[in-house]
Parts: C-alpha cells; structure tokens; sequence
C-alpha cells in the first residue's frame, strides 16, 4: 500500500489528467468529440510528464475505446412492433427494408413504395418466413391525400395484426443539379416538397400512430430522417444549391423536433442519417435524367441555353467525379439504421462512410481553405477568390 500511496504522490499531475481525459472521454458518443478530447489530453500530459510516443498511443486508445458511461442507464431497446421506411423502391430505403426483414425481430415491416412493381421486387429478394414481415404500403411523399391514405392502411393492419408501430424511417429522396442564378424556383419547390416537406408530412401523419405504439410495445418509439455527408459541417458543392439547401432543412428540423419530444417528455427519439456517396442508389441514373429537364427549364427561362453553355462542363465533371466515387454500400446504411432504432438513446446523427466521417473535420476548417479543398478534390482547380 505504501508503495501505491508514494506512486500517486508522485505522479498525482499525470494521474489527474489521465482520469480527466477518460471521463470526458467516457462522456461523449461522438467519435469527434472523443477525437477533440484525446488530443486536448495528450497536451495536457505533455505538460506533466514526457511520454514516450508509445505511451502516447496506448493513452489515446484507451481513452477512445473507453465505455460510454450513459450506456448502462440508457437500455436497448427490443426489436418488437413495426417499422414503416419511406423510399423502399430502391437504394437505401430498399436496403433497409430487406435487411429489417431478414435480420430482425420486428414483426412487421411496411415498405412505403412509390411504384407498384417495387413491391414485387422486394419479395423476390425473400423467402416465405421474412415476406411475412413485409407490407407494401403506397406511398407519394409529395402528396397529403396518398399520405393519409398510407397512414389509414397502415393503422389498420396494426389493429389486425396486434401490434404497435415504433419507428418512421424516411430514405425517400431525389436530387437536382444546376447553376443556382439560372434553375427555376419550380425545380427548388420540387426538390424541397420530396426532400423536406415530404418527410415532415410523413412524421406528421404517422406520429400519432407512433406514439400509440410506444404504449403497446412498452418501449420508446424512433423517427429517423436521412440527411447527406456529414450534416450542417459539409463543404457544400456548387451546383448542388437545391439539394444541399434541401438537406440542411431536414437536419434543422431534426434538432428542433429531437428537443422538442425531450421536453415534453414523450418516449420518441428523432435522429438523422447522413451518408456520404452510397451505391447502389437511383440519384445518379435518376439525376441525369433530371439534369435534362433542368437544361430544358433554364432555356425554357432564359430563351438562350446560356444556363447550359456556362455550367455544362462544370456539370459534367461533377457527375463525373460522382461516377468514380467507390461509394459506400447501402446495406451499411441499413446496419446504421438498425442501430439507431434499437439504441436506448440515438445519437442525433449517424455518419455512413469514410467521406461522411471526414466532412465534418473540413467543415471546422475557414470557409475559404474548406471551398479551396472541395473545388480542388472535385474540380481540379481552384477558381478565384
């Protein structure tokens, strides 16, 4: 004992900050948070001492891997109810539905489909014991009768089968591309009805039912939305100003709405989505069709195709930058969604690939260095200041 009280006497400075750093550390769920705190420990510790750079290392993994300490309060939460996702036709909203359906233990899941073939598309990719889960629910975001229709369909088969729905996953989603001066404001209501208001107009109509199912289940209840990169701290792209200002709606409303069921202390969490590029998706086959007709409008517009002329070749290199990206697989978005619905507390955003984890740290960067560093990775120049 003697020898332990003369060891912390002596090294009571570096004790102090290694116990520091790990409960902070332990505080935070956020690997960038986490990130924040290591570094501010390891300069805290070379004041005190003189680590070797090995005791550096074996210090920061440590401190990374260390348990969150709110995770014991905080209880999982059972894979019980049903789960409704948005945009099923395809990418990562049908990745999700098949990977709820094949892998977890809710008893129902409903594939809201925009198409009526998607339905069988999905049954395709499963056998008899998971199509059980499966129901095809049509669905147009953009459209407050078809979404009504969806919840009444749906609040009928939850009184037939005796369950309660849980969580609202929305993957639903279309993006447009063009110079900002010259893309009409039709396109941006457009992009904003599928993007935002479209899920807002979900949220609104299932919560109810949501809500209902919390008591049935006895557990807490889910609304996931699904952002883009690494949320309000991404680089934004140029020519992407009614997709990105489309997604930042949605990440603004997460964060009011997540606090807002904090305070009136109802059982639902509201977390975000963000990946960076995924594939297999329809945005990239999708958005060159709506390319065109984004062309068509402009000269429509102006009369000239001077949209075109000045913002093609600018256009053309983003997709192509698009098209070699490796990308992320869908299903890894599907597995972050799994996630966040079974957490006993999401965390308010999930980043989906390497890029989506990156893009925040260039986003603490000075506008002008974060626009330098985005023009010269997509571009290859960097334009003037």
């Amino acid at each position: 004992m003697d020898a332990i009280k003369d060891f912390l006497d002596a090294n009571h400075l570096v004790m102090d900050v290694v116990v520091v750093t790990l409960v902070v550390a332990a505080l935070h769920r956020n690997y960038l948070h986490k990130a924040f705190t290591i570094g501010a420990g390891c300069v805290a510790l070379s004041k005190v001492c003189e680590p070797t750079t090995l005791q550096y290392a074996a210090f920061a993994l440590v401190a990374y891997f260390v348990p969150p300490l709110l995770s014991p309060i905080y209880k999982k939460q059972p894979e019980t109810g049903a789960v409704f996702v948005t945009g099923a036709d395809s990418g990562m909203g049908e990745a999700t539905v098949l990977h709820l359906c094949k892998t977890s233990g809710y008893e129902r899941v409903y594939a809201g489909c925009f198409s009526p073939a998607s339905e069988k598309k999905l049954r395709a990719q499963l056998d008899a014991a998971q199509g059980k889960k499966l129901k095809a629910i049509s669905l147009n975001v953009c459209d407050d009768a078809s979404v009504a229709k969806a919840a009444q369909d749906v609040e009928k088969d939850l009184r037939e089968s005796g369950t309660g729905l849980i969580a609202v996953v929305q993957c639903a989603g279309m993006g447009y591309n063009g110079p900002g001066e010259f893309i009409p404001i039709d396109i941006y209501k457009k992009q904003m009805d599928v993007n935002f208001f479209g899920y807002v107009r979900v949220a609104q109509a299932l919560m109810p039912l949501v809500r209902q199912g919390c008591k049935v289940t006895k557990r807490r209840g889910r609304m996931v939305f699904t952002g883009t990169g690494g949320g309000v701290l991404t680089p934004v792209p140029p020519l992407l100003t009614a997709y990105m200002a489309s997604k930042f709606a949605v990440e603004a409303f997460v964060r009011s709405f997540r606090v807002e069921m904090q305070l009136t202390e109802k059982p639902i969490d509201a977390c975000i989505i963000s990946p960076g590029f995924v594939k297999p998706t329809m945005l990239v086959e999708n958005g060159l069709k709506l390319n065109e007709v984004m062309w068509a409008d402009c000269q429509k517009r102006l009369g000239t195709s001077q949209a075109r002329d000045e913002y093609g070749p600018l256009l053309d290199r983003f997709i192509e930058y698009s098209l070699n990206e490796k990308g992320t697989h869908v299903s890894e978005v599907a597995k972050r969604i799994r996630l966040a619905l079974a957490a006993g507390r999401p965390l308010h955003g999930y980043k989906v690939g390497p890029d989506s984890r990156a893009t925040p740290v260039a986003g603490l960067l000075p506008v002008p260095v974060a626009d330098a560093v985005m023009k010269f990775s997509v571009f290859g120049r960097q334009g003037a200041f």
